[in-house]
């Protein structure tokens, strides 16, 4: 299987998950900006700090976890020249 074939599926399916199970269980939206912005304009924070606080804990668990798995000694020069999207270029 090639690199990235299925990410559209991955993701998708996540953002399908939020919808059908997030969103009605605890109201909430994938979108921090679409929670922050009417917050601030009604003056209304409570609840807010998970909104500001979950992006960088988020981005920064994504980039551990992306270390962790790509643990290796190549350089990432070298990973990327096999990926599917250079092939595909090349073919053209």
């Amino acid at each position: 299987m090639q690199i990235g074939e299925l990410a559209g599926l991955a993701v998708g399916s996540t953002v399908l998950l939020n919808v059908m199970f997030a969103g009605p269980i605890s109201g909430a939206s994938m979108n921090p900006a679409r929670s922050l912005g009417p917050a601030i304009v009604s003056h209304q924070y409570k609840g807010l700090w998970i909104y500001i606080v979950s992006p960088i804990l988020g981005a920064q668990a994504g980039a551990w976890v992306y270390n962790l798995i790509r643990y290796t000694d190549k350089p990432l020069r070298e990973i990327t020249k096999s990926a599917s999207f250079l092939r595909s270029k090349e073919r053209s």
